[in-house]
């Protein structure tokens, strides 16, 4: 499964992979790239490791 739209936070893209979604889709909440995208980094690594 994919989720995708409406995940504007780290702790959005992690519940979807607790929920069972394998690949999360991001967009337009990505403006900061270095920052944003390391909270994203570090949610995903973290709810993977729990799986």
């Amino acid at each position: 499964m994919v989720a995708e739209g409406r995940i504007h936070t780290p702790e959005q893209a992690a519940q979807a992979l607790r929920a069972g979604a394998w690949t999360v889709v991001v967009g337009t909440a990505i403006t900061h790239p270095t920052t944003i995208t390391g909270w994203f980094a570090s949610a995903v690594r973290e709810a993977a490791s729990c799986r």
